[in-house]
């Protein structure tokens, strides 16, 4: 490999708990320097508010969702172009050592999305860092790989620790999803991996979950003849119609309608490898346990409590008046799901 330019010192510790809090909550403090220049140079954060914070974007949590801090690190540093020279160079010549014609398909069957890159270096002369170098040493601090084998091996254990490169336009966390008359071009994550927003009604409706959830459930209310969404158990309906799984339907919805889509957290323990990390009704249970939403009647609402104290003053009230603008909208958009629906069973 050839020589590279000195690579700045990373104090890997900060970069863990950055990702832990930006990728929860979608935005965090500045942090140093060199942690900030990387997240932001590749494109997983982007500065704000004259860069006291940085506010996630959809790679970063495209990345996600993790166990374990170890493996955001990994996933993230993959994605830093010599670093990851590194690795493909580590990986190619580890691969060239395996001898027996059935480990090596099985391997390259792990590597498949590594494939592209791997293939043009085949007939490349390479060279590994010297010992001592900061890529060395990120190898034995994050991978726990003291050599070329070793990491092979911790690889093929978790493919995706050396993230596939994303082509997708950058987006960030739709904050400021109120301010939007149209949902935009392209779709915004909303992560709801941070309950904090869920102390203050103002900034429940704000928040891009958390507020997404909230127009949902007042289009549950019933008040007015529009309200007519039910969301009970594992399935939505509107107007007494079964829509389908709540989850896969409100997603399509949240993303025609309100320009978000939900975003697991980078890292959260509570996920199961191999199996999709169920939001809504834990977030159900997490808006009920801040008396935000109640069941009541079969269905999923917000609370009284909880309208009421969004109509205090004249900024709750502008917040409240915005979310129902968008909970009209859901609640057509359902109905015409369903009437689209029953033309074509009519048809």
């Amino acid at each position: 490999m050839a020589k590279q330019p000195p690579t700045p010192r990373l104090d890997l510790n900060e970069l863990g708990q950055a990702l832990r809090v930006l990728g929860g909550a979608g935005i965090c403090l500045s942090p140093s320097a060199e942690v900030r220049d990387l997240l932001t140079g590749l494109h997983l954060a982007q500065p704000i508010e004259e860069g006291t914070r940085v506010v996630a974007t959809n790679r970063l949590l495209a990345l996600g969702p993790t166990r374990e801090t170890d493996h955001a690190v990994r996933r993230v540093l993959s994605l830093q172009p010599t670093y990851r020279q590194h690795l493909l160079t580590l990986l190619l010549g580890s691969i060239r050592q395996l001898a027996d014609d059935r480990a090596l398909e099985a391997t390259l069957e792990q590597l498949d999305h590594l494939s592209p890159e791997l293939l043009p270096m085949v007939n490349e002369a390479t060279a590994a860092d010297a010992p001592g170098s900061t890529f060395v040493e990120w190898d034995r601090a994050v991978w726990q790989a003291p050599d070329a084998i070793t990491l092979l091996s911790k690889v093929v254990e978790q493919p995706a620790d050396i993230a596939e490169i994303s082509i997708a336009p950058v987006v960030v966390v739709g904050f400021d999803w109120l301010e939007w008359e149209t949902p935009p071009e392209h779709r915004a994550p909303a992560p709801f991996g941070d309950r904090e927003p869920l102390k203050n009604p103002l900034a429940t409706t704000r928040h891009p979950f958390w507020g997404a959830l909230a127009a949902t459930l007042d289009a549950c209310t019933g008040d007015y003849t529009w309200q007519s969404l039910m969301l009970g158990g594992s399935t939505i309906r509107s107007r007494h119609r079964t829509l389908g799984s709540a989850e896969l339907q409100l997603a399509e919805l949240w993303r025609a309608e309100f320009g978000l889509y939900p975003a697991p957290p980078l890292v959260e323990e509570r996920m199961i490898p191999g199996k999709p990390l169920a939001w809504l009704q834990p977030a159900l249970d997490d808006m009920a346990r801040a008396g935000a939403a109640t069941l009541n009647e079969g269905t999923w609402r917000l609370t009284d409590a909880f309208r009421t104290r969004l109509m205090q003053d004249d900024e709750h009230m502008l917040a409240f008046e915005a979310v129902r603008r968008r909970s009209f909208r859901l609640a057509q958009a359902a109905e015409r799901t369903v009437e689209q629906f029953q033309q074509a069973v009519t048809s």
